[in-house]
């Protein structure tokens, strides 16, 4: 993927791009100072916000190959993790994406340690999943193959995550983690940048002058309200206008009303499928009690109209 396609706010591509350049040529600079050859990058955000995407357009502007490394796959453990480290070559691009996703399996070094399993001694949902799929990665292990004595120099670490206050400091801190860039929702600045990707001047469908580009880029970048929608969202509206420019800005409006009827939709059912299934932990640890309520049927209502529970216990011990 070509970086200009990639649209962020102005300056961070090309300081990305720099500091990998200065980064891959300067490894007699690092060995005269005794400072490991490694640089790592955290690109956090939220989601569809072209994090992912960034990283490929980078891999083919240096020349380098992506080894991506899943940190959630089933049965990843310390040795595991270690084993694929070493088989990364130098000068390549190694990509943990998702870093966050990890920390819900109990990626931890301690109960105090963002991520670990709450409750002491007793077993947590996380916990049971990642039994049951063999998972035992340790964060201290984590850290041992990205920066320790048999860790691999010479290459560059990107991670991504949508939660970065999920993650230990000790994982994101400067030397481990040496360059964040934070990724938000388009800015109209960025609407405006990727409308004009979509239809360039030269092969657009129709073809249109440069001014009547730069006009409706304008007004399609008014349209769209600031820091709301993701970038992904506004990719896949054009996407689906590419052939129809002037009804894709004229029908911008009505497209984020839309949008935002839907987001309003999810977020409803997200809340009431909450409501209906409560989990709470008792003290003792070991049951859960799970309450849910009964809809009609056997349960039926109570004196004042409010739906009875239906309460019951699970073993998790």
């Amino acid at each position: 993927r070509p970086m200009s396609s990639i649209v962020l706010e102005p300056g961070v591509k090309e300081m990305l791009i720099n500091d990998c350049k200065d980064f891959l040529r300067s490894e007699d600079w690092y060995a005269e100072r005794g400072i490991p050859f490694r640089r790592g990058y955290l690109l956090h955000g939220v989601p569809g916000s072209g994090k992912t995407s960034l990283i490929h357009s980078l891999a083919g502007e240096l020349g380098l190959d992506i080894y991506v490394v899943s940190l959630s796959s089933k049965g990843m453990s310390d040795n595991t993790l270690n084993s694929l480290m070493g088989r990364v070559p130098t000068r390549c691009i190694l990509l943990l994406e998702d870093l966050d996703a990890a920390f819900t399996r109990g990626v931890s070094r301690d109960a105090t340690s963002t991520g670990a399993p709450p409750g002491g001694s007793s077993k947590t949902a996380a916990a049971t999943e990642t039994e049951s799929d063999g998972s035992t990665l340790s964060l201290s292990g984590l850290l041992n193959s990205l920066d320790g004595v048999a860790a691999a120099e010479g290459r560059l670490l990107f991670a991504t995550t949508n939660h970065i206050e999920r993650l230990d400091p000790a994982l994101s801190r400067p030397g481990r983690m040496d360059v964040w860039v934070n990724f938000t929702n388009a800015t109209k600045w960025q609407a405006e940048g990727i409308f004009k990707c979509f239809f360039p001047s030269t092969h657009s469908a129709p073809l249109l002058s440069d001014v009547e580009i730069a006009e409706l880029a304008k007004k399609f970048a008014d349209a769209v309200p600031e820091g709301e929608m993701s970038v992904a969202s506004l990719q896949g509206y054009l996407l689906k206008n590419k052939t129809r420019p002037r009804e894709c800005v004229a029908e911008a409006a009505e497209w984020v009303i839309k949008e935002r009827e839907t987001k309003a939709k999810l977020k409803k059912e997200k809340e009431e499928k909450e409501k209906k299934e409560v989990r709470l932990t008792l003290p003792c640890g070991s049951f859960r009690l799970l309450t849910r309520c009964v809809e009609g049927g056997e349960g039926g209502r109570g004196e004042e109209g409010g739906e009875l529970l239906s309460c019951f216990c699970v073993a998790i011990d």
